[in-house]
């Protein structure tokens, strides 16, 4: 049977980065892992299984950055997420 072919534009990376979901300032940040990462999404995991809105930012510390982050699917605890990157203009 044949492999089904990867659908990413582009090429994920294993990692294991502490990450918080950032809801609003109100809220409290939720902890998680980023389990992989490309360029253009992440695959976080969870200490429990629960419902993540379908837009929130997600913060990386160690990186120092904070993205706009929408989920694509989720799996019990784990969750994949395409990262919305703002985009420059040329006068920015």
């Amino acid at each position: 049977m044949p492999e089904e072919t990867d659908r990413r534009w582009h090429r994920r990376w294993p990692t294991s980065f502490k990450a918080r979901v950032v809801f609003d300032d109100q809220s409290p940040a939720l902890p998680c892992i980023v389990q992989n990462m490309s360029a253009s999404g992440a695959q976080l995991a969870f200490a429990t299984v629960f419902e993540l809105p379908r837009e929130f930012e997600l913060e990386i510390p160690s990186l120092d950055l904070r993205v706009e982050a929408r989920v694509v699917w989720s799996r019990d605890e784990q969750h994949g997420v395409t990262l919305v990157w703002p985009q420059r203009t040329p006068w920015a």
